[in-house]
């Protein structure tokens, strides 16, 4: 179980990266739960609501470990976030 929390940090790390390449390239756009997107932007929605609560999670019940993989996951978490927000000009601040 200890490379549980590299995977989490490596899927962090692929997401942020998935975030800068998705909004610098143009992609194939397609109609997605009622709304148009591109293509790329649905696995990054769906790792940006998903790998932050993991991550909480682990943090939360490995209380006994420092958890330090996890704890920089979820800042990548955070900051992919608000890259997103920032991306999609949603204002929640």
């Amino acid at each position: 179980m200890t490379k549980k929390n590299k995977i989490y940090l490596f899927l962090s790390v692929l997401v942020l990266l998935l975030t800068f390449v998705a909004i610098f390239q143009n992609f194939e756009t397609v109609h997605f739960i009622g709304f148009e997107t591109e293509i790329i932007w649905i696995p990054i929605w769906i790792a940006v609501v998903i790998l932050p609560l993991l991550n909480l999670y682990k943090i939360a019940t490995n209380t006994d470990d420092y958890n330090k993989y996890y704890w920089i996951s979820l800042v990548l978490n955070v900051l992919t976030i608000l890259f997103v927000l920032r991306y999609f000009k949603m204002n929640l601040f």
